[in-house]
């Protein structure tokens, strides 16, 4: 059996992922390969992420970086078409196929940019001054609102099934976080477990949401 046979078993989503990631590991290794050039120049040598602020931006690059993808993809009606309904011959997206999975992006890039920007600003501009505080505060309360707006649209447009899975995700995510975060409350209360803070809490928050929300869509049958 030739290479060529065994790739075109493949489905157009593997094909995808398989070309994302030939594309991506050596962009992503100049990238690394610049950020440690820069650092041993000197630049960035007072910047001090904590453990938490890492995680936080992590998250952020994952968010922006999958907003992206989907942004990128609803600008092909042809190549989101495909995306939807997993076959080659599948008919072309609609305009407002396309317009949703855009906003879908955009809410997205969104929430990776409110993630980064509180550790990005602590950790560059030290200390960091009342009123620059107030500046990015300001900025993230824009954004928050622009994105809420932007989910609210999202869910008005959305179908029954769609409806669904947001709602059984946000279901499942509020209960299961609920109970752990008491309990580690209450296991800090006792001196059993390191205190946390609250952005330490909005970490686990979105960490838990996204596999939440991953495992109810693959369940629902979005995601081969």
């Amino acid at each position: 059996m030739t290479a060529a046979s065994n790739a075109q078993k493949l489905s157009p989503r593997a094909r995808r992922a398989l070309i994302l990631m030939a594309v991506g590991a050596p962009v992503g290794f100049a990238v690394g390969r610049v950020l440690i050039w820069l650092k041993r120049q000197g630049h960035w040598r007072d910047l001090d992420f904590s453990s938490s602020d890492v995680v936080s931006l992590g998250l952020a690059a994952f968010l922006v970086a999958v907003g992206l993808a989907t942004m990128l993809v609803s600008l092909s009606r042809k190549a989101l078409g495909r995306q939807i309904n997993g076959d080659d011959g599948a008919r072309a997206a609609t305009p407002a196929q396309a317009s949703f999975y855009a906003g879908q992006g955009g809410v997205l890039v969104l929430a990776g940019v409110m993630l980064a920007a509180p550790p990005l600003a602590g950790a560059m501009v030290a200390p960091l001054s009342p009123l620059l505080a107030s500046a990015v505060m300001t900025g993230l309360i824009t954004v928050f609102l622009i994105q809420t707006a932007g989910n609210i649209t999202l869910w008005v447009r959305s179908d029954e099934l769609m409806r669904r899975t947001m709602a059984e995700t946000a279901a499942v995510s509020y209960g299961l976080l609920q109970g752990l975060l008491f309990l580690w409350a209450a296991g800090e209360k006792l001196a059993l477990l390191p205190p946390l803070t609250l952005w330490d809490a909005v970490n686990a928050n979105m960490i838990a949401y996204l596999l939440i929300s991953m495992i109810v869509a693959w369940r629902r049958g979005f995601v081969d």
